[in-house]
């Protein structure tokens, strides 16, 4: 295509029509589209000569709606406007706020969507036996592809009736509802299993905020503390300000109870299935392996909660036993579905590990779950695993490797929601490493148009879930790593206000501080990390502690700043002498 200047327009045109005036409070899309008519009318041009200079890639009435404000366009199609007209880059730079903002709008829509669906009938949920389970495959969900080098077996096994429902939860982990009753996977608080006290009632509207004393000094409880208990002072944790109505004091004290249970039913969670086992024999039995599926899920729901280094070993003797039950005699469905059950057991070793620092030992536990997953034939898994390692590569500084497992991942994904998960948590976090901002707003925005077509209307909580808050986490930080401080600091601040984990706050305040820093701000940005590093040493994990360190490194210019100091000696010492390994921690970023 030819730009206009090379061919020659009809200048009459802009004698008929007046230019318009951009409102800089209007929305992205009506901005773009009002600077597109200004570009047009001064070409000389109709919008049917303009569609017909695109060589009728787009369309006279498409041209119209976007000069109206009326349809989102392409990066495709505002670049070869640009081009076209002689913009000189003025639509161009339009693209990027136009996209953020779009990925803004999907992400509230998400969060304000329809209420949960009614569950199916019981009638629909027949039982099915577990040796030829189709536990592995959700439903309505068509087979999909791995990438060239990668091989999965086919799972063609039929649906008669036995214990297990076959209908997953929405990231493909395991049904949430009894082995003979429904699927239900609107209502969380409906699983049965003793180990699991009821689901807490959600958040107040109003997210505490983190408060200094009035005496300016850094309070002696962290706004960040994570409940139930303070590890320093030993009593009941608190999370300033206190809620004021009986209502919000009821629902904080059952989301700290629920965190008391969860931590300190894990080891009779391990027992429960241990005596399960003696009961069926060395191989097992349907009991066991639910109870197995039941232990998966707690670990995933008590990750959040727990330090690291407690809840490690429980994973890992829990999968010490599915190992053994593995060396016994077993039908080739139950060997399949222990395969599940120790893949899931893996990458939570995976995850673990690199929230303590230790890369090598996440990585060899995430690809032992790859292949565990591969030999399931369960998708779900496998792309989780391909965005963990995309993680773990990303911290490494190894941005290109991170891409390449963020995208396999996405071609393995099972449904739109993993996409979603896989477009930020992996892929937009590597191109921003890059500095490619066209990549970003891509991904970021085929993450958005991936949530916005996921039918899951609700996520069951725990490690392997995904959230608009997390999306919003990752696009936040991703506009950071872009030098965008004004959109990661409105992503983080909304990041912060829908997750509900203790150190999701924590690293969504410290990318909300490195935004407060490029915007000039090296006061307020010292004083926010100084605030997130008072939480207990137990659980910083290594994300926060290695985001924290690059805050002190951006700060460096400015050292000689009270408040700058004050950080910088917070963070000396929490960080470990030099071969000294650090204390273990919790987990909330993947």
């Amino acid at each position: 295509m030819l730009p206009v200047s090379s061919i020659g327009g009809e200048r009459g045109v802009a004698h008929r029509w007046e230019l318009r005036s951009i409102d800089p409070t209007s929305s992205a899309v009506r901005q773009l589209g009002d600077t597109l008519y200004n570009l047009r009318i001064r070409a000389g041009l109709t919008q049917q000569q303009l569609a017909v200079l695109t060589g009728g890639r787009w369309s006279r009435s498409h041209i119209g709606r976007v000069e109206n404000g009326d349809v989102t366009p392409s990066p495709d199609f505002v670049e070869a406007m640009d081009s076209l007209l002689n913009g000189g880059g003025t639509l161009v730079g339009c693209l990027p706020t136009l996209l953020l903002e779009t990925a803004r709008q999907r992400s509230k829509r998400q969060s304000q969507r329809r209420e949960p669906s009614t569950a199916p009938s019981p009638a629909d949920q027949e039982e099915e036996e577990l040796d030829q389970s189709p536990l592995y495959t959700p439903r309505g969900t068509a087979p999909q592809h791995l990438a060239p080098t990668v091989s999965r077996p086919e799972v063609t096994a039929p649906e008669p009736p036995g214990p297990f429902p076959s209908s997953p939860l929405p990231l493909g982990l395991f049904p949430s509802s009894p082995p003979n009753g429904p699927f239900r996977p609107s209502r969380p608080a409906s699983s049965p299993h003793p180990p699991s006290p009821p689901a807490p009632s959600p958040p107040s509207p109003d997210p505490p905020r983190f408060s200094r004393p009035p005496s300016g000094r850094p309070s002696s409880r962290s706004p960040l503390a994570p409940a139930p208990f303070d590890r320093e002072l030993g009593e009941q944790a608190r999370i300033e300000p206190e809620p004021k109505d009986q209502e919000s004091r009821s629902t904080a004290n059952r989301s700290k109870f629920l965190c008391m249970t969860l931590w300190t039913g894990l080891g009779a969670v391990l027992e429960s299935v241990r005596l399960t086992l003696r009961v069926e024999g060395p191989a097992g039995g349907p009991g066991t392996h639910e109870q197995l599926e039941l232990a998966v899920t707690q670990y995933a729901r008590a990750y959040w909660v727990t330090p690291a280094g407690v809840l490690f070993e429980q994973v890992r003797e829990c999968r010490q036993l599915v190992d053994g039950m593995l060396d016994q005699r077993q039908s080739t469905s139950r060997r399949r579905h222990l395969h599940l059950v120790a893949g899931w057991l893996s990458a939570l070793l995976g995850n673990l590990s690199f929230h303590l620092s230790d890369y090598s030992s996440s990585r060899m536990h995430l690809g032992t779950a790859w292949w565990l997953g591969q030999a399931a034939g369960h998708n779900g898994l496998v792309a989780w695993v391909r965005g963990a390692q995309s993680m773990v590569e990303l911290y490494d500084d190894r941005p290109e490797e991170a891409l390449r497992m963020a995208r396999e991942g996405q071609a393995l994904a099972p449904n739109h929601l993993v996409r979603a998960q896989l477009a930020s948590w992996g892929e937009a976090r590597a191109l921003a490493r890059m500095g490619d901002r066209r990549g970003v707003l891509e991904a970021i925005a085929r993450g958005s148009r991936a949530i916005e077509s996921s039918e899951d209307d609700w996520s069951p909580g725990g490690v392997f879930s995904f959230s608009v808050g997390e999306f919003e986490q990752y696009c936040g930080t991703a506009c950071l790593w872009l030098d965008l401080p004004e959109e990661a600091k409105r992503h983080a601040d909304h990041a912060y206000e829908l997750r509900d984990t203790v150190a999701a706050k924590a690293l969504a305040r410290l990318d909300v501080a490195a935004a407060e820093n490029q915007l000039g701000r090296p006061a307020e940005a010292s004083q926010i990390g100084a605030e997130v590093l008072q939480m207990p040493a137990d659980y910083l994990i290594d994300p926060i502690v290695r985001r924290a360190t690059e805050l002190a490194d951006s700060l460096e210019p400015h050292r000689s700043m009270a408040e700058v100091r004050d950080f910088n000696e917070r963070l000396a010492s929490l960080l470990p002498s030099p071969g000294e390994p650090r204390a273990a921690s919790s987990a909330a970023e993947r």
